[in-house]
């Protein structure tokens, strides 16, 4: 008959919250709410062809955008009315200008260089050219006169209308050939011409208000362009870009889907929860979590989530895989299965596995925008899903119960050879293959064993820490003998030391039988006892032989409080080194809630009134089989020292009763071990025992030939 439990690390609330976190991290991975961009986007290039899903007829917003925006574009922008002091003010320029030109000219005292230089000299808004000068100064008065009226008429002309820079010349040629009052001669048109060029300005200033009208109601007089396909009518072809009207088109006939497909958010929604209470109900029923169990499962559900979370943001970006590049099998999905192997049962890794592998296969079938690309060919997310889940089975294998960091390269190892194996065989039943594949599948296979190692290791070393949960690297500098609690147990308390030493080998054989955890048991057997540091001398087996026992002038009550004591000592002393909570356990639990025997029976064989609680240990009891091995080991070796000399039938009957009493007592009621787990312990305890406390054979006194032999300084030699 099993013993059961009353308290399991895995509470039903603990276990239904860890179901409801799994559900929580999966559902919006596998609900099509979040894109994270990996849709198609304009001026992609299209990785396959894309036909039509189905027939449609839609409306074009991007084409009957452009077209209004073409018809808006054509409408040119209205002018405000000409600003006829603008107008005057060049004709006033102009006309001054030529006044000072004619000055010059009729001057006769001036050679004819020296005109050119002074009219050269004259300011005007843009430069006239040598020969325009020449002509000017070849004119004379009633010539420049008559040119002065000409570009008055001629400006009043060209700027009385809404008129833009380049649009001036254009003008000008035509006032010149069709002006009211024609040039005389050629050297008068160059002239005027020229006079018009320097001194016209543009006079064109637009409405915004009414070209914006006018452009408004062009855009609204363009009828909206409608498209029409045909069901697998073909709308983009592989390797051209992608443009905003085939992104339209493939909405509109069902290839792209942005929207929330009721039908597949209810699928998603129903492999959460299904997930979510697988999880919850194994962490309860199976409990593959030593206490404290909560902050175990916190860490592996984070590291689960993240995962999933980063499969879901990088594969879309590299499926569908036409290329042959397999950078979604580099994905170090088979991290979430390494964590919770270090963390938690091997059984419980291997579902982490199947779950991590299987969700993330699930995840790039569903998270693209693009219907029916998720993958190529397929077989590729049946190819993805196994190998993610058999590289978290290898890597949660490789790292079980691991104690060394080196276990890590084991583990990274062990991923690459199953992903790529996985993706070996797959390749193998391909039809298209080729050599070079090779070569990327063992890329991606070492990507995804280097990847799942390095993640595993910062959480393991790391994120333990900030959780606060112990590992096998810290159990394992505990077990060194340099540790300085050790130390100090060596060298002040001698008999402490090797007490706990005996019960740390006993116990972890024992351990090793009930598939309990060996190296905490020997970690914790190792300091149970180290509050006998305070008061060493105490304690029967850090006393001399022969020498008076400090008890024998004590009254039982405070001897039992000395003792007692070695408990809460044991307490603070692990506080002050530090010693972790799994560690620190032990101190207390394993002597329980047990009478002090030896000074409680000997004040109650005083007759004289006594306090039982003065002669308890404050507890708890053992809370996990761990604790319940060091508390049976301790009290059996501690036995078996006071009754070494009866030989081995007297030891397996001490075993027998030690344990028989601490079920008398129960002692062991807290924790998950069974009967069968006891008779186990109880068969190890007496076989180490025996190969302990064995007789040994009496030798014979020297006889009197090696006596004289010695006494000469002579080495005996056998006959």
């Amino acid at each position: 008959m099993d013993w059961r439990p009353s308290r399991r690390p895995v509470s039903r609330t603990t276990a239904g919250l860890f179901g409801l976190v799994i559900t929580a991290v999966i559902l919006p991975l596998v609900v099509p709410l979040f894109r994270f961009d990996g849709g198609l986007q304009e001026g992609d290039v299209a990785s396959s062809t894309f036909s039509a899903a189905h027939e449609a007829s839609f409306e074009s917003a991007t084409l009957t955008e452009a077209a209004r925006n073409e018809a808006a574009q054509s409408v040119p922008e209205q002018a405000l009315p000409v600003d006829t002091a603008l107008r005057d003010q060049s004709i006033e320029k102009a006309t001054r200008y030529l006044d000072l030109v004619r000055a010059i000219v009729v001057r006769t005292d001036l050679s004819a260089q020296l005109k050119q230089e002074a009219i050269s000299r004259l300011s005007s808004p843009q430069p006239f050219t040598n020969r325009e000068r020449a002509i000017f100064q070849s004119f004379d008065a009633a010539a420049l006169q008559s040119l002065s009226r000409k570009v008055t008429t001629g400006l009043s002309d060209i700027m009385g209308s809404p008129l833009k820079t380049e649009q001036i010349d254009a003008a000008i040629r035509e006032h010149v050939a069709t002006a009211p009052q024609p040039v005389a001669t050629a050297e008068e048109g160059e002239a005027l011409a020229a006079m018009l060029r320097v001194f016209a300005v543009e006079t064109f200033r637009i409405d915004v208000m009414a070209t914006e009208q006018k452009r408004a109601e062009a855009r609204q007089q363009v009828a909206p362009v409608f498209r029409t396909f045909a069901a697998r009518q073909v709308i983009v072809t592989e390797g051209q870009e992608i443009s905003a009207q085939d992104i339209e088109a493939l909405k509109a006939t069902g290839v792209i889907d942005d929207g929330v497909d009721l039908f597949a958010a209810a699928g998603g929604a129903i492999i959460a929860l299904v997930a979510g209470i697988l999880a919850g109900c194994y962490v309860y029923l199976f409990q593959p979590f030593p206490s404290p169990a909560s902050r175990r499962m916190a860490l592996v559900a984070v590291s689960f989530g993240a995962v999933l979370v980063s499969a879901r943001v990088a594969l879309p970006l590299v499926t569908p895989d036409s290329d042959h590049r397999y950078l979604a099998f580099a994905l170090p999905v088979a991290t979430a299965a390494v964590i919770a192997s270090c963390f938690g049962d091997l059984s419980f890794a291997v579902l982490i596995a199947c779950l991590g592998g299987l969700m993330a296969a699930f995840i790039g079938g569903t998270a693209p925008q693009i219907a029916g690309t998720s993958y190529v060919g397929s077989l590729q997310s049946l190819e993805l899903g196994m190998t993610y889940t058999a590289a978290g089975l290898a890597g949660a294998a490789a790292v079980h119960r691991a104690s060394r960091l080196s276990r890590f390269a084991v583990a990274a190892l062990a991923v690459t050879a199953a992903t790529g194996a996985v993706m070996c065989v797959f390749w193998l039943v391909s039809s298209q293959r080729a050599n070079i594949d090779l070569a990327w599948i063992a890329l991606a296979a070492g990507l995804h064993g280097l990847g799942a190692a390095v993640l595993s290791v910062g959480v393991f070393v790391v994120l333990a820490m900030v959780f606060g949960i112990t590992t096998r690297l810290q159990l394992m500098e505990l077990a060194q003998a340099e540790h300085p609690l050790l130390r100090r147990l060596q060298e002040e308390a001698p008999g402490t030391y090797h007490h706990s030493m005996l019960v740390g080998a006993l116990a972890e054989r024992a351990a090793i039988q009930v598939g309990a955890d060996p190296l905490l048991v020997r970690v914790g057997a190792y300091y149970h006892d180290i509050g006998k540091l305070v008061m060493p001398q105490y304690y029967v087996e850090n006393m001399l032989d022969g020498a008076p026992s400090p008890h024998e002038q004590m009254e039982p009550a405070e001897s039992a409080r000395i003792i007692r004591a070695h408990v809460t000592n044991g307490l603070e002393l692990g506080k002050k080194y530090r010693l972790p909570g799994l560690v620190r356990d032990f101190i207390p639990q394993h002597h329980g809630t047990r009478l002090v025997t030896y000074f409680y029976r000997r004040a109650a064989s005083s007759g004289e009134p006594l306090m039982v609680a003065d002669y308890r240990y404050e507890g708890p009891r053992p809370q996990a089989r761990e604790a319940a091995i060091v508390m049976l080991a301790d009290s059996c070796e501690a036995v078996a020292r006071a009754r070494q000399d009866e030989g081995a039938p007297s030891l397996d009957q001490m075993v027998d009763a030690v344990f028989a009493e601490r079920l008398a007592e129960g002692q062991l009621d807290q924790c998950d071990i069974t009967l069968r787990d006891l008779q186990a312990v109880a068969a190890s305890f007496k076989a180490t025992l025996r190969a302990v406390y064995h007789p040994r054979v009496a030798y014979p006194s020297p006889t009197p030939e090696e006596i004289a032999t010695l006494a000469r300084g002579e080495t005996p030699v056998a006959p």
